[in-house]
């Protein structure tokens, strides 16, 4: 069990979900394998007065360290318009240092550690250029009732039978989706798929939350895939989904108040989540505005992908395959 290092990202993400579905201390450092000290001390360090926020945690993380260290190399000016234009882009300096790294392989004017891009940010007051976490701030209580997701749902598969290729990302075509709400849960809503393996992600406007909705949705965002790419699809226990049956691959459904289980669409949402806030009108978001926000995430570098992104790792797939996208 690891005691002293501080959790990743991906840990935060599952410590906020888990945090939400109303775990004990106990119960999270059970879950992560780390010791309960561990995961109070993250809490009193970075959950704030409100609910815990994964990004923003890694966020004060991050500048605590920059704190630490204040040297400040001399560097080009390419480089900060280098840094200016992808913070504007929505990306981390973590991650803008990681793609320099990928662009610029025999250039060391382009080389820093990401706690440089902080200094510098903070010195030429661009700190609002930088990332906002978006909290969930509403703290989901436990249920203790009966399993969600048995009214109208019919026979469902669990996750727990989801193939191994799914489960440990060895192989493309497998997605997990979720639906985004806006200011009225009875309004507009936003059907989010995320292709594991790549983080390939597609949205689609949907004028109601409706299992037929959801169904149309699904069936259209898919249907330029070949099968190779459409395997198996992971989904909350959400009345949505209700015609599951019918959306022409298998679906697999995360155990009840358990939505850690999809944490790729989970954390996507989270991105979503800065262009459009909590509490929003989806009656004012537009398909030409979600089109965007879908190509800024899908070109997006992702630490996990190496710094690729994830629009450069499925579309090589289907290079591969033979299909445009």
């Amino acid at each position: 069990m690891a005691h002293h290092r501080k959790l990743s990202s991906e840990e935060r993400s599952v410590l906020a979900a888990l945090q939400g579905e109303g775990w004990s201390l106990r119960r999270i450092a059970k879950r992560l394998e780390r010791s309960v000290s561990t995961i109070s001390d993250e809490l009193k360090r970075n959950g704030g007065s409100g609910s815990y926020d994964p990004l923003a945690a890694q966020f004060q993380t991050k500048l605590r360290r920059w704190e630490a260290n204040r040297n400040n190399p001399a560097k080009p000016e390419r480089f900060d318009v280098f840094v200016e234009e992808k913070l504007k882009e929505g990306w981390s300096p973590e991650i803008i240092v990681g793609r320099m790294r990928k662009d610029f392989p025999h250039d060391p004017a382009m080389r820093a550690v990401h706690e440089t891009i902080y200094r510098r940010v903070y010195r030429s007051g661009l700190t609002s250029s930088l990332p906002r976490g978006m909290p969930r701030r509403q703290r989901r209580r436990f249920r203790l009732q009966k399993s969600r997701g048995a009214q109208g749902l019919g026979s469902v598969v669990g996750i727990e039978k989801r193939p191994q290729h799914a489960n440990e990302r060895t192989q493309y075509g497998h997605w997990e989706g979720d639906t985004m709400l806006g200011k009225k849960d009875s309004g507009p809503a936003v059907c989010v798929q995320a292709e594991r393996r790549s983080r390939y992600l597609l949205l689609r406007k949907m004028r109601r939350k409706t299992a037929s909705a959801m169904h149309r949705a699904v069936v259209h965002q898919l249907r330029l895939f070949p099968q190779r790419l459409q395997r198996t699809l992971t989904l909350d226990r959400g009345c949505e989904n209700a015609k599951h049956e019918q959306f022409g691959l298998p679906v697999y459904f995360c155990d009840p108040y358990s939505s850690w289980q999809k944490g790729s669409v989970e954390q996507i949402i989270g991105l979503i989540r800065r262009y459009i806030p909590k509490g929003t009108d989806l009656r004012t978001v537009t398909p030409a505005q979600l089109r965007i926000i879908q190509n800024r995430l899908n070109n997006r570098p992702r630490k996990v992908l190496g710094f690729k992104t994830p629009a450069e790792v499925f579309s090589s797939h289907c290079k591969r395959l033979g299909v445009r996208i």
